[in-house]
């Protein structure tokens, strides 16, 4: 089967790559260049993305950090009980049935 080149050109019994010019293969390279263009455009729009997400977390831990360093510090003392609460006593107490079986209280 012949196969017609990119400029149209052919002779009885030759295939396109016969024929190739410089330029189908300039043609070539500014398709490829295309190509690659607007896959580096897609590859710094999501770098954009990524970037954008980890500030967020890195925001987020610095929230963090402030927030524990402000509130949850150990080392500082911690507020004296009020004398005036009262204090409250527990005080357990086991159910005297706690050791029958099941059995006796259903019946069986």
């Amino acid at each position: 089967m012949v196969n017609a080149p990119l400029n149209g050109e052919v002779r009885q019994g030759e295939t396109m790559w016969d024929n190739l010019t410089p330029a189908d293969l300039d043609r070539a390279r500014h398709e490829l260049a295309l190509e690659r263009g607007a896959m580096l455009r897609r590859h710094a729009a999501e770098l954009k993305e990524l970037d954008a997400r980890y500030d967020e977390v890195e925001q987020f831990n610095r929230l963090i950090e402030a927030f524990t360093e402000r509130y949850l510090k150990t080392n500082t003392p911690t507020e004296t009980q009020d004398e005036s609460a009262p204090v409250l006593q527990v005080e357990q107490r086991i159910s005297p049935n706690f050791g029958n079986p099941i059995r006796r209280l259903v019946g069986r």
